[in-house]
């Protein structure tokens, strides 16, 4: 869908203007054929039976015959068209179609018009003296009627139809019932949502487009434009949420057509559209953003814009294992193993600098010890306690880290992220050391030798890195840890360090 500038309107009478022939391939653009039972031509006849009404003349009967040769030419001008340099001097057949519709008619008239919804269209031809004479000349007794729509080309997208009037002499058509000047048209739903809008989007710049998905049309209009489509009624479409539906692709795209109007008065300013495929939603402090499927449903769970997430302030993206969306109070991760998880609080701030990493989360924030919280990760977790912050858990590591207990066991909780140093990382705890090495591997420090190893530097001082756990020396309760540069001894026969 695009808006389009009205750059040529024809409508022209037969037996007025000589055609000659175009080089151009006859081939079908959309319509192959055409009969009554299609919409677009049967609004179109019907309104054109409707004006003929209001002046006295007989309805036209519907000519399956005249449709066929209307639909031929068509075709032809369908194709014909798709060349920018198409002469439009030449729309027109020699004879207008006269020695193709059927024989023994005593007059005809072909009329063609190009780019209008059937409402606008016959409206043209109404204000076009020599169409409009055609159009409602009591003579006429059968009409058929064909339409194409090029899918390239410069007039892809726009409606070109061919209108072909016969008179018969053993036509016998309904009885013209009286003239009613009362009597309108009946108006598209475009129109009729227009005119319930009463100018909000400004003038029209361009007609109404037929052909879309489903069956919908739209129609551009100065400050945004209005779609339509059988499932889901009119509705206006525009500012930023338009701009970001249609970066989805419009009608196209994962959104489908829009379930409702803009509705605005949300907190903080803000204002949401449906579509058959979720929402879009805006606020001056967040932009636009879509909501769609289990992402929004969680969403929808905590409030909407009303919870504690607030608005959206990020499309969906990939992360490691799922997607996520960050929302002004925490981000949603979705994977097809843990569902849609919430992190928010105390662990939002380090996840988002670590969400690269991470990945999804696999579980919910769940409570432990000491006033603590802990949430788990595609690859790592985070842990949050009032004494450490939040910190991350990852990797060889971490592996260490639970083989002591976690946050249970004698080192406590985390109290820093992973710090590089020695060719290898470390990680302070409420309780020690936890250092890992390519080569080497990973030891834990505590306890008194950990009282010793600290005062010495810990990990960046002299003694480097340790490269064994703690051992015993002797009998009483006499261990020693080994280090890249020393000895730590500690127990009742001497407590020191060896470098």
């Amino acid at each position: 869908m695009s808006a389009l500038t009205l750059g040529v309107l024809l409508a022209l009478p037969c037996g007025v203007v000589a055609a000659t022939s175009s080089n151009a391939a006859q081939v079908p653009a959309i319509v192959p054929a055409v009969t009554i039972a299609d919409s677009f031509t049967k609004q179109t006849f019907d309104l054109i039976n409707a004006e003929r009404t209001k002046v006295g003349s007989k309805p036209f009967i519907w000519n399956q015959k005249i449709a066929d040769v209307s639909q031929d030419w068509a075709n032809h001008l369908g194709a014909a068209t798709m060349d920018p340099t198409f002469d439009f001097g030449t729309i027109h057949r020699t004879d207008a179609g006269g020695n193709e519709i059927p024989a023994g008619s005593t007059w005809y008239r072909e009329n063609i018009g190009f780019n209008f919804s059937p409402a606008q269209l016959v409206d043209w031809w109404m204000n076009s003296p020599g169409h409009k004479a055609a159009m409602l000349d009591p003579r006429g007794t059968d009409a058929g009627i064909g339409y194409v729509v090029p899918t390239s080309g410069p007039y892809a997208g726009w409606h070109l139809m061919v209108s072909n009037m016969a008179a018969y002499p053993t036509t016998s058509g309904p009885t013209a019932p009286a003239p009613s000047p009362s009597t309108a048209a009946p108006q598209s739903p475009l129109a009729l949502k227009a005119a319930a809008v009463n100018g909000a989007l400004g003038l029209s710049v361009s007609p109404e487009v037929y052909g879309l998905k489903d069956g919908g049309s739209y129609r551009n209009y100065q400050y945004g434009a209005l779609i339509y489509s059988p499932a889901t009624g009119a509705h206006i479409s525009v500012g930023s949420i338009r701009n970001l539906w249609a970066g989805y692709g419009f009608e196209n795209g994962i959104l489908g057509y829009p379930a409702t109007d803009e509705v605005a008065g949300l907190k903080g300013g803000g204002a949401y559209q449906n579509y058959q495929g979720g929402a879009i939603l805006w606020s001056p402090a967040s932009g636009a953003h879509i909501s769609t499927g289990s992402i929004r449903d969680t969403w929808a769970a905590t409030g909407f814009e009303n919870g504690m997430l607030g608005y959206p302030t990020s499309e969906i993206y990939p992360v490691e294992g799922g997607t996520a969306q960050t929302y002004q109070g925490g981000v949603i991760t979705h994977s097809a193993s843990a569902g849609n998880q919430i992190v928010s609080g105390e662990m939002l701030a380090r996840y988002q600098e670590n969400s690269g990493y991470l990945g999804v989360a696999v579980s919910a924030k769940t409570a432990i010890r000491d006033g603590g919280f802990y949430q788990n990760f595609q690859r790592g977790a985070l842990l949050y306690s009032p004494a450490t912050g939040t910190q991350l858990s990852i990797g060889g590591v971490r592996s260490i880290w639970a083989a002591t207990g976690f946050e249970n066991g004698v080192l406590g909780y985390p109290s820093s992220g992973e710090i590089p140093a020695n060719g290898g990382v470390y990680q302070t705890y409420q309780g020690g050391f936890i250092t890992w090495l390519p080569d080497s591997g990973g030891h834990f420090v505590f306890g008194g030798i950990g009282s010793l190893y600290r005062s010495a530097g810990g990990p960046t001082g002299r003694l480097g890195f340790p490269t064994s756990g703690e051992y015993p020396t002797g009998p009483g309760g006499n261990v020693a840890q080994n280090y890249q540069h020393g000895v730590i001894r500690w127990g009742p026969d001497g407590t020191g360090i060896t470098y």
